[in-house]
């Protein structure tokens, strides 16, 4: 049997699946060697009519927790210090990167409900495009994402649209 994270990690895995593919949105997951980031969103446009790349792609951390709260319109996370720097460390040249965090119950039963008209996948994921300074702490840094941030086909079109935009000076 599988660790409890390693399981969460599945759970994180099928969400932004099942977003992007309803975005229309091409990713990948992971590499041959972990260097910070999880994956990468890459947009599809037409050209020529033809689907290819749209070269303005986007780095994603993906996280999945049990150990979140709910601190008025906050979602309230203890991200790992070397997570954040690596976040927030990005040059403005660079591709962007966001942290996307699935906030599970903390029962374990309740992460995901078979029946046999849905499968339902319990919480939410939030995203959130950190910036500032590196941190100083050597364990975690302490987060508050927007509850607004919630991701959906809408926001993730919108968070790569941003990031298009940034990258052309736009």
């Amino acid at each position: 049997m599988i660790t409890k994270q390693h399981t969460q990690e599945c759970l994180s895995r099928a969400f932004i699946h099942a977003v992007a593919g309803r975005a229309g949105v091409n990713f990948n997951l992971g590499s041959a060697f972990d260097y910070g980031f999880d994956g990468q969103f890459r947009p599809v446009k037409i050209r020529n009519g033809r689907r290819n790349d749209s070269g303005f792609p986007l780095d994603f951390q993906l996280k999945a927790t049990t150990d979140w709260e709910h601190d008025g319109e906050f979602v309230v996370y203890d991200l790992e210090a070397k997570t954040y720097n690596d976040l927030v460390g990005r040059e403005p040249a660079e591709i962007g990167a966001v942290l996307i965090l699935l906030c599970l119950p903390k029962d374990e039963a309740e992460w995901l409900v078979f029946q046999e008209d849905r499968l339902e996948l319990r919480r939410c994921c939030y995203w959130e495009r950190l910036v500032g300074a590196p941190t100083d702490n050597v364990e975690t840094k302490r987060i508050r994402i927007p509850r607004t941030n919630l991701l959906t086909v809408e926001s993730l079109n919108a968070i790569l649209d941003h990031e298009r935009f940034r990258r052309l000076g736009l």
